[in-house]
């Protein structure tokens, strides 16, 4: 009878184990809804494990180089007190170099951001570039019970429109933070940045084009202003 029961607990220790084992799997893999217009289209991935304060990467062989204001810095977390200069970043375009800085403040609380004990602030960039361009992203709908995060990119006559994604590929379980962000033109998602991992993947439209230009400063500010969970 006592080996029975022995037997027993090693299979549900077992068992539990492999559980266990398979929710961290699927945390390591999982990667953001994407939609139908994007599916198809190649991902890169690009940064690094942790932004920390200032640093350097490469996206597809051109440089980007970023600082922060912060240690840490992200849209679902409350803004470190003080800070209105959260980032600045520059990156080597088809077009040459593209600089960016950053400023960011809390929106007076709404009913939303109390029913759901969180305190959305809002990222808004601009580059100096001819023609001029602006990003600005803040408190969204409510989606699924979560709060998003919306807003646009605008240069010129070209607006881009932003919004946050909270379900994982294959999973109908909203989640609170971000799994990543649609970039949506004429109303069809045009690029997708998925931050579900351990760093940023973005799928866009050729940078050598406006669309891709602005799909990909766009991710650019998204990303740094994110931190891996």
């Amino acid at each position: 009878m006592s080996v029975s029961v022995l037997t027993l607990l090693a299979l549900l220790l077992a068992g539990c184990a492999a559980v266990r084992d398979g929710r961290e799997a699927r945390g390591r893999d999982a990667h953001m809804a994407q939609a139908p217009s994007v599916a198809g289209v190649a991902e890169e991935s690009f940064g690094k494990p942790a932004w920390g304060r200032k640093g350097e990467f490469s996206l597809s062989g051109q440089r980007v180089r970023y600082e922060r204001g912060a240690e840490r810095l992200a849209l679902f977390e409350p803004l470190p007190a003080n800070l209105r200069t959260p980032l600045n970043f520059s990156w080597q375009g088809s077009g040459g170099e593209s600089s960016t800085v950053c400023e960011a403040w809390t929106s007076e609380s709404s009913a939303n951001g109390r029913l759901t004990d969180s305190k959305p602030w809002v990222l808004s960039c601009r580059w100096g570039n001819a023609p001029a361009a602006m990003l600005q992203i803040g408190e969204g709908q409510m989606r699924r019970g979560k709060l998003s995060r919306e807003g646009a990119y605008r240069r010129g006559e070209l607006t881009v429109g932003l919004r946050s994604v909270h379900l994982h590929e294959g999973s109908a379980q909203p989640q609170t933070v971000a799994t990543g962000y649609e970039m949506l033109h004429q109303g069809t998602v045009v690029g997708s940045l998925d931050l579900s991992g351990s760093q940023p993947r973005l799928r866009r439209p050729d940078p050598a084009t406006p669309l891709g230009r602005a799909v990909t400063e766009a991710a650019l500010a998204l990303a740094l202003a994110w931190e891996p969970s």
